[in-house]
């Protein structure tokens, strides 16, 4: 895909997820504050590339950042909108198993990297996967000790292996705070996204 085709492409997916995010911030979701840093950087290269062209990291940082959020929200907006029935009091129900779902598939993918990850260390995270597939087909929500369960299987795959892992919410959290886009310490995320969007539309008056 070409600059600027994914450009365009980030474009008509802000427009047409522009509504649903701001519901999720509005009710602070937890499904949506993890990857939050992520589309703060998105946007800001979004908005920087109009006034100038992305350097190649810059570039990295949009390409990765924008696949992240759209394979995400893709799932969670599938959830909302079938699973529960467009009702977004009903998906944050469920926040808590919605998110650990997407952490633990953040890792699922990040076992593709490796060769020294093996079949077995894959299908004990596809195990845990299950249950909170299972969990929420039930219209439940996981026990804490699911998240202390991922934890260990995750330590277990990378760590005993040596293999250092830095998930994207938790790299883009950095990239923002270089860009200064948000606070080191002690930041409210929900604010930095609304006051943003807030600029823009005073902008366009």
């Amino acid at each position: 895909m070409d600059v600027i085709n994914i450009y365009q492409d980030y474009e008509a997916w802000r427009k047409e997820n522009y509504d649903f995010i701001k519901e999720l911030l509005k009710i602070r979701s937890k499904t949506v504050v993890r990857f939050s840093p992520v589309l703060i950087v998105v946007d800001y290269l979004y908005e920087l590339s109009k006034k100038k062209r992305l350097n190649p990291d810059e570039l990295i940082f949009f390409r990765t950042g924008f696949d992240y959020i759209y394979d995400n929200f893709h799932y969670i907006n599938t959830l909302y909108s079938i699973k529960y029935n467009n009702d977004i009091n009903e998906l944050e129900k469920y926040s808590k198993s919605i998110n650990l779902l997407l952490y633990l598939n953040e890792f699922k993918q990040e076992c593709k990297e490796h060769k020294e990850v093996t079949e077995n260390d894959v299908k004990k995270l596809t195990d845990i996967e299950s249950k909170i597939l299972e969990k929420l087909d039930n219209k439940e929500n996981i026990d804490d000790e699911y998240f202390q369960l991922l934890n260990d299987v995750i330590d277990s795959i990378f760590e005993a292996k040596g293999i250092e892992v830095h998930t994207i919410d938790e790299i883009y959290n950095e990239i923002a705070v270089e860009y200064n886009l948000i606070a080191e310490d002690d930041y409210n995320i929900y604010n930095e996204i609304i006051n943003k969007e807030i600029e823009k539309k005073r902008k366009a008056n």
